[in-house]
């Protein structure tokens, strides 16, 4: 039995959360991409929905995690999980730390969420999707690398655009995976 089958074994009876978790990781892109850039992004909704969307996507993610015992990679996606809880927590409760401290928090959860990503696709090595997911990890790693680098100027203008960017796409492949997963069941 190849890898790619194997997981696919593993993860039959969870395919229902992967979908689930990458809808609405992409409903949550497509919500913060629509807030206007610029100054408002940094408005007190914006926090509030990327918290929002981290707090609900993170709980998934430990979710999936728990309930799929026979997958190897499943250490890599609670921690990734539990990182976005913590880090949609962080902005629930402290909001007037400002825009600059936001930006640092959501640039280092991109660059971890990108890695665990990376880490994630390594058992996943015959997986037709896999390529999407190391392209949505690349991209994570990359914008986060970007904010945080280019702080403060880049405060202003992150938090919609890549997060919802990287919301939207860690969801398309998430999506990706559940259908392939629940193909191979059938």
């Amino acid at each position: 039995m190849s890898m790619i089958d194997s997981l696919r074994d593993k993860l039959q009876h969870s395919w229902g959360w992967l979908m689930a978790l990458g809808i609405i990781l992409m409903l949550f892109g497509g919500v913060i991409l629509t807030v206007p850039l610029g100054i408002i992004t940094a408005s007190l909704a914006t926090e509030i929905w990327i918290a929002a969307a981290l707090i609900v996507a993170g709980v998934l993610e430990l979710v999936h995690g728990w309930t799929s015992t026979q997958w190897e990679g499943r250490v890599w996606q609670m921690f990734g999980g539990l990182l976005f809880v913590v880090g949609g927590i962080l902005m629930f409760v402290y909001p007037t730390l400002g825009l600059v401290s936001l930006t640092l928090i959501v640039g280092a959860m991109l660059v971890v969420q990108g890695a665990t990503g990376l880490l994630v696709s390594t058992s996943l090595v015959e997986w037709s999707g896999r390529k999407w997911l190391i392209i949505t990890s690349a991209i994570s790693l990359f914008a986060g690398f970007l904010v945080l680098f280019d702080l403060p100027s880049s405060a202003g203008w992150t938090l919609g655009a890549i997060v919802g960017a990287s919301l939207a796409l860690q969801g398309l492949s998430l999506t990706l995976l559940g259908f392939d997963v629940r193909r191979a069941a059938k």
